[in-house]
């Protein structure tokens, strides 16, 4: 599904974030990215989505090379990017988020219908404040509806920037429901977690970066496993964090 090869990027001049970083994320695949704050990880998702063009490097969707399409020009090559701020229209209805999703396929209105409706199901209180503009929910709450609206959209891969981070327990168990829902539909993710037990939880694959780099990639079954490997590579534990 998507191949990145010896990517080199960066915000300044003369200082790389990205050194030569490859990644493979296979068709149905969730593959997790793991690492110490400052190793790049956000940069990845920014540069395989068009935010930040790579200096180095080549990238594909398939056999479509992504080097150099725009950000707003990746929706219609089926990718969505949903960064670690929640990604919502505040001054639109919660419900009227979720029909933005559907617009691709907005003639079918039994599909549409069927689709936020399962949204619905996933997140609950989505539900009860469909009427609410999107701008006055919680920060948990609007992570919710982002993720909602990319469970509604029919996209071929959706891109994750710590989508747990800084949410209550009881909201991180209803957003990894929602990603296993989104895994099971067969949509392919490259979800990026701090949370150890969060992507043991929805992730079949793992890769480990480093200075830019991925420096361990495997089964995330394994990975989870292999306590010597974790403390090797990420100075601790499941066990110890979470």
């Amino acid at each position: 599904m998507l191949t990145a090869r010896n990517l080199v990027a960066g915000y300044l001049p003369g200082i790389n974030i990205l050194n030569g970083m490859s990644v493979d994320v296979l068709r149905g695949q969730v593959r997790c990215v793991l690492g110490p704050n400052g190793t790049g990880k956000s940069t990845l998702l920014k540069v395989l989505f068009g935010f930040l063009p790579a200096q180095q490097g080549d990238m594909h969707l398939g056999t479509t090379s992504l080097r150099g399409v725009a950000s707003h020009d990746m929706g219609h090559r089926g990718i969505t990017y949903l960064p670690q701020r929640p990604s919502v229209f505040p001054f639109l209805s919660v419900e009227v988020n979720l029909r933005l999703g559907t617009w691709s396929f907005r003639r079918n209105r039994g599909l549409a219908r069927e689709r936020i409706e399962r949204a619905y199901e996933q997140f609950s209180i989505l539900r009860e404040r469909r009427r609410q503009l999107a701008g006055t929910l919680s920060g948990g709450q609007k992570q919710m509806l982002s993720i909602a609206r990319a469970m509604v959209e029919p996209r071929r891969l959706i891109l994750i920037d710590e989508p747990t981070k800084g949410l209550a327990p009881a909201i991180v168990a209803a957003l990894v429901e929602c990603l296993t829902e989104i895994m099971r539909a067969g949509t392919t993710v490259l979800l990026v977690e701090q949370n150890f037990r969060v992507a043991q939880a929805v992730g079949d694959h793992v890769c480990v970066m480093d200075n830019g780099r991925i420096v361990h990639a495997g089964a995330m079954a394994d990975f989870a496993a292999d306590e010597g490997l974790q403390q090797k590579l990420l100075g601790l534990s499941l066990d110890t964090h979470q």
